[in-house]
């Protein structure tokens, strides 16, 4: 590896040697969620998984679901116009009454990495070796976005999780 190389350039060699621009863009849509959508929806909701370009939101309120649903095929395209390709197809809202709907409070929390839930997940699964832990924070450690930091450490640890 030379020395010379940009944090820039070693995220681009990672993630194509690892097949994860992917799962990258995945990862970007909770990212661009709030920064997208204007207040009070992006701050009222929160985009909780994504799969088969389903993305799962939850509020709280119903008048938001409404707004969500009314607008659903232009928040779709505004975000995939941001990501650059077509990541999103479908919106799903569930309303989630009596209790903020927070990252912590749903299985999306973005410093513990979650296995996906597939079938081979269980069987084709292993820890992190502390060398790949090292590696994945090595990588991570010039980014400055905390939410994207956390993100790609998630990503790249949820990977190396899958390898056989």
């Amino acid at each position: 590896m030379r020395k010379t190389q940009t944090l820039r350039d070693l995220l681009t060699e990672f993630t194509r040697a690892r097949d994860l621009e992917p799962k990258m863009l995945e990862q970007k849509v909770f990212v661009l969620w709030r920064e997208c959508l204007k207040a009070p929806f992006g701050t009222k909701t929160v985009p909780v998984s994504l799969s088969n370009g389903v993305l799962k939101i939850y509020t709280e309120y119903p008048p938001f679901k409404n707004a969500l649903l009314f607008y659903k095929q232009k928040i779709i395209a505004d975000l995939n116009a941001e990501l650059g390709e077509t990541v999103l197809t479908d919106l799903r809202i569930e309303i989630r009454p009596g209790r903020k709907a927070t990252p912590r409070d749903i299985s999306h929390n973005p410093t513990a990495p979650k296995i996906p839930d597939t079938p081979h997940a269980s069987s084709n699964t292993h820890a992190p070796t502390p060398e790949e832990l090292d590696q994945v924070e090595q990588t991570v450690a010039g980014v400055t976005d905390t939410e994207l930091k956390t993100s790609l450490r998630q990503l790249f640890i949820t990977q190396s999780r899958e390898k056989p």
